[in-house]
């Protein structure tokens, strides 16, 4: 079975940093072919195709990266970034005076049923995606493994579990009504009218998490994946009694 670390998918991670005192931003558009529209946002979009990030430079020279996975993508961002800038003539501090602070952290994870969970399926679920173990038993097919419904790649081993197998190890379904009453009513707001998801305000780690029925949570506002990872373990905890 899967640990949660590798359940666990890091989507976006948000940091800021500062490489120079002042930063002349219409030059910068200029130089390195930049995305600038003063009358709609104040900085200059500079773009980097891999790792995929986009970070956003300022005139106080301070600089905000998005769209990177872990906090080597956004190092070598930053590195290409002031590398790039330099070569345009344009001055920025030395890269080991340049800090980088992790503000956001978003990622996804699925629940589970334990190994040893009992129950059994209740009827046919084509969105609970298994595959056939060699063994005769069943297991659940990853992220990387599920292609678009009705695409020609999808994996043909993958189909969808069947009433009467055994849902041990298999993605959880959540029931959110009785989930809001269930969870602490101050941390909670549930208005499926509004939002598919239920929105969970953990203390500590200081996160929100967004918990759908499907048994999977998007978790934002984590500065450490080691912060994600314990907001994951407290809301199992949380739920065993559901079971």
């Amino acid at each position: 079975m899967l640990s949660d670390e590798e359940r666990l998918t890091v989507v976006n991670v948000v940091a800021s940093t500062r490489v120079a005192e002042e930063l002349d931003l219409p030059d910068i558009a200029i130089q390195l072919n930049c995305e600038y529209e003063p009358e709609q946002f104040p900085g200059v979009v500079y773009r980097v195709k891999d790792p995929k990030l986009a970070i956003l430079m300022f005139r106080s020279g301070r600089a905000v990266c998005t769209g990177g996975k872990n906090q080597n993508n956004i190092e070598v961002g930053i590195e290409m970034m002031t590398k790039d800038l330099r070569a345009a003539g344009i001055e920025t501090w030395d890269l080991k005076d340049v800090e980088i602070e992790v503000q956001n952290m978003v990622a996804t994870y699925s629940l589970f049923y334990p190994e040893d969970y009992g129950g059994m399926a209740r009827m046919d679920d084509n969105n609970t995606r298994v595959i056939d173990t060699a063994d005769g038993g069943i297991r659940a097919a990853t992220d990387a493994e599920v292609k678009a419904m009705g695409s020609d790649d999808e994996d043909p081993r993958i189909r969808g579990i069947r009433e009467g197998e055994p849902l041990a190890a298999l993605p959880r379904k959540l029931n959110l009504n009785n989930l809001t009453f269930h969870l602490p009513f101050d941390k909670v707001e549930y208005e499926p009218e509004q939002f598919p998801g239920l929105i969970y305000r953990l203390d500590y780690p200081k996160v929100v998490c967004l918990i759908f029925g499907s048994g999977k949570m998007v978790i934002t506002g984590a500065r450490a994946k080691s912060e994600i990872l314990e907001a994951v373990q407290f809301i199992q905890d949380e739920l065993a009694d559901l079971l």
